[in-house]
């Protein structure tokens, strides 16, 4: 396994966010497993990243996924540089309960630390992510929102206040993964 340098390189980095359950679930609702297309559809995330806002942190994106992420899936996410990072359950009184949430939120925080970060770039429609969001506006990290589908903004409607601007471009920072 190929480790990641974060080691201050110079200059602003972006730090790419993925939840895997939030992108697949969506996408694979609207479009079915025939035409959805992950891997084209990471390429051009990668591509628009590069274009409009910056290297990423690390070279590299990181992926919150469960336990059961396929081997296929896997594939296509090392592919496109994506670090998966498995979000096991956790076991509670009636069952289980899922952790990529808080975990994305939880490594996002941190990961906002690092000099070099001055995009964070969240892969998801969720309004779970509003307090990490508020985190990086109170760190000044200008925020660009990936949503799977236009539906999944819709039904989500806070967190859009939150697409930020780019400082140098004065471009909206969002992108349809349902575009491509």
């Amino acid at each position: 396994m190929n480790a990641i340098n974060l080691q201050p390189q110079g200059g602003d980095k972006v730090l790419l966010l993925i939840d895997w359950e939030n992108v697949f679930y969506t996408l694979f609702a609207d479009f079915g497993p025939d035409k959805m297309n992950l891997d084209l559809r990471f390429k051009k995330l990668m591509a628009w990243i590069k274009e409009e806002l910056g290297k990423l942190l690390g070279e590299c994106g990181f992926i919150f996924a469960p336990e059961h992420f396929t081997t296929y899936h896997r594939e296509i996410c090392i592919q496109n540089n994506l670090k998966i990072m498995i979000c096991p359950k956790r076991q509670i009184e009636n069952g289980e309960e899922d952790t990529v949430d808080e975990t994305i939120i939880w490594f996002g925080k941190m990961m906002m630390e690092h000099p070099e970060v001055k995009f964070l770039c969240l892969v998801s429609g969720d309004e779970d992510y509003v307090p990490l969001l508020q985190e990086a506006e109170k760190n000044s990290i200008h925020i660009a929102l990936v949503v799977p589908t236009l539906n999944a903004l819709s039904t989500n409607k806070r967190i859009v206040n939150f697409i930020g601007y780019h400082p140098k471009t004065k471009k909206k920072m969002v992108f349809r993964l349902d575009q491509v």
